[in-house]
């Protein structure tokens, strides 16, 4: 079986170094090799980040034997090379730090949610004070959109993998149409969850601080470590979607895995 591939883009900061060892991590449980990917303006400057990548993979410490560790520099925009990269090494997720002081790491909000839905790949983001590399519990937040069950292949694929106990968590809904939406995706989440034998939690989160605070404040009660959703927006500016901005920039510094469920495709999970 081919090994899977991680893509990790790095612009030389302390948080991308976390994205690093997260994704080796997690690659030794998932049988994948790690993709270092930096992005430059100007060929000029391929020969200065070489040295520097370099110097990345010789200062990694306690790698793994079986993980593949690789560095790969393209001139262009995080914008599309990110996407073009991934598609190309066939990667089965994206790893990338974000709140670092500069470059393609100060993303944010809606900077951070265009570079994500620039790809169908499942994006993992790590804060800079992340909470934790711990997957043994994740926490899925579905809705009554259809598009929200995108999430449920990737989340099943690493309660399986990984031997994690998934909470699918909705917020309390007052209209009865809703109410009903949202039992009858949880319905069938769970049971793909029972068919691949992978344990699970239902949560109905009542209406506190906001839904995306309400998952957040969840996740940190129960000792959770990561976050996977499926982002779908219907604005013709997605980047204003406050929800998962909150969520991929929340004060805990929990991870994020985001699935844009518009590109969403086939997944080696």
């Amino acid at each position: 079986m081919e090994r899977r591939s991680i893509l990790v883009p790095h612009d030389f900061t302390a948080v991308a170094d976390n994205a690093v060892s997260y994704a080796i991590t997690l690659a030794t449980s998932i049988h994948a090799n790690v993709d270092i990917l930096h992005i430059v303006k100007d060929k000029k400057d391929k020969a200065k980040a070489t040295t520097k990548l370099e110097k990345i993979l010789a200062d990694i410490k306690d790698k793994p034997e079986a993980v593949q560790v690789n560095f790969h520099i393209k001139s262009g925009s995080i914008y599309t090379d990110i996407a073009s990269k991934a598609d190309e090494l066939h990667s089965t997720m994206i790893i990338m730090g974000t709140h670092g002081a500069k470059g393609m790491q100060k993303l944010f909000g809606s900077f951070a949610i265009k570079v994500i839905t620039s790809t169908h790949v499942p994006f993992l983001i790590v804060q800079e004070q992340f909470s934790g590399i711990d997957m043994s519990k994740i926490v899925v937040p579905i809705d009554e959109s259809q598009e929200s069950l995108q999430i449920e292949q990737v989340a099943t694929g690493l309660g399986d993998i990984l031997k994690s106990e998934i909470h699918v968590v909705s917020e309390k809904k007052i209209d009865s149409n809703l109410k009903l939406k949202t039992a009858v995706h949880s319905g069938l989440f769970t049971k793909q969850l029972k068919a691949k034998r992978v344990a699970y939690q239902t949560k109905v989160l009542e209406k506190k601080k906001g839904y995306a605070n309400d998952i957040v404040n969840y996740t940190t009660e129960i000792g959770a470590n990561l976050i996977a959703f499926a982002y779908h927006s219907d604005r013709l500016l997605p980047q204003f979607d406050t929800f998962a901005q909150s969520l991929i920039t929340n004060s805990a510094g929990v991870p994020v895995l985001v699935l844009n469920s518009k590109e969403a495709g086939n997944y080696f999970f």
